[in-house]
């Protein structure tokens, strides 16, 4: 990437940008990601604008009310993009822009719930490497989105405006995007062209383009990797812990860690589940925790997606569940109704949390990653 043209185009790229593709390009971009502007959950998001330029990206998160990171290897550009958008947004945290290569992205692991590059790609040295970045950035469950040029002749766009590549075949896009281990991969046409003219007046472009999205698995592990046996020894782990947890937020934790899941809702999301759906005679918390653990790792991520995916492995193991234990609820399984009294003081007399408990958390851990395997081998 040239970074003299960058420096000094910075201040009439917005202009040049106009002349090249419309906005409409971002509004695919975002509706890719499934922002909806105008949400209030978009508060709650955070954006990496990578080759963010002038903020042609950027301006419309911040329209609709996410925070970004705005990130390009031109100061100048971040200069005129703090110069048109900054301000307040600087001040109360919700932009913030920073110098890096795409190959080199200056930020955390796992720090951005979506990562967007427009007209990046074609500039990078390495677009493999490039994407591999964007996918380290990205949260479990995070979405990149990629708008770029399809493969074409036309020379002038290298040696003019500096681009590295002459687009990308769609196959590669798709094969990059893989190997970064990210999944749900769409790449297709963005419904749009990107229009140029020679400085020489020789040639004109007309090049379509690609949206390409992609979304960082919730798992950390590959299923092929993580042994049922070994939950269970996770979850009797937690359960007779020194400071143990309880039935559900063991069962929870246990398959969290096995599948490699991190998250400070894990176990709190699952205490409210525990003890018979907290002391009043309601649904085991193993099995609570396992219908949570499978939504975990099979639950949609939009109301877009398919609910058959989850549906079938949480009836498999309602069934398991019932054929194995003979019930659902806490009370026909422990023998004590845990919501009085005497009945908590009669399940720790008679030892219920080691004869039966402790066993039943070890094989409904185990057999909801047993699923898991059958479900994404």
């Amino acid at each position: 990437m040239s970074r003299e043209y960058f420096a000094e185009a910075a201040r009439n790229w917005d202009a040049m940008r106009q002349g090249f593709f419309s906005s409409a390009v971002r509004d695919k971009a975002l509706a890719l990601a499934g922002i909806e502007p105008g949400s209030p959950e978009n508060a709650r998001l955070t954006a990496a604008d990578l080759g963010a330029g002038a903020g042609f990206v950027t301006e419309a998160l911040l329209a609709a009310g996410v925070k970004v990171f705005a990130v390009d290897a031109s100061p100048e550009m971040l200069e005129h993009l703090r110069g048109k958008l900054g301000g307040g947004l600087e001040a109360a945290g919700r932009l913030t822009t920073l110098v890096g290569e795409a190959e080199r992205l200056p930020l955390p692991d796992g720090s951005v719930d979506f990562a967007f590059a427009n007209m990046l790609l074609h500039h990078v040295q390495a677009p493999g490497a490039a994407i591999a970045e964007m996918a380290r950035v990205l949260r479990p469950g995070g979405r990149l989105v990629l708008t770029d040029l399809d493969s074409h002749a036309h020379a002038f766009l290298l040696s003019e405006h500096h681009d590295r590549w002459p687009g990308f075949a769609r196959a590669d896009v798709r094969a990059w995007l893989t190997a970064a281990g990210l999944r749900d991969i769409s790449v297709d046409c963005c419904g749009e062209d990107c229009c140029a003219d020679s400085s020489c007046g020789a040639d004109h472009a007309r090049v379509s383009i690609f949206a390409a999205s992609a979304s960082r698995p919730v798992l950390g592990l590959r299923l092929a990797e993580v042994d049922p046996e070994a939950v269970a020894g996770y979850a009797r782990g937690y359960w007779e812990n020194s400071r143990p947890l309880l039935c559900a937020e063991s069962v929870l934790a246990a398959v969290a860690r096995g599948l490699g899941v991190r998250s400070p809702l894990i176990p709190r999301m699952a205490t409210g589940f525990c003890s018979g759906l907290s002391r009043t005679c309601g649904p085991c918390g193993a099995f609570s925790a396992g219908v949570m653990a499978l939504g975990l790792a099979l639950g949609r991520d939009s109301g877009r997606d398919d609910l058959n995916e989850t549906f079938g492995p949480v009836q498999e193991f309602r069934e398991y569940f019932l054929e194995r234990f003979g019930s659902l609820e806490c009370r026909a399984i422990a023998g004590y109704d845990l919501g009085d009294v005497q009945g908590l003081a009669a399940y720790r007399e008679n030892c219920v949390k080691t004869r039966i408990c402790a066993p039943m958390l070890e094989q409904a851990a185990a057999q909801v990653i047993r699923i898991l395997k059958e479900s994404r081998p």
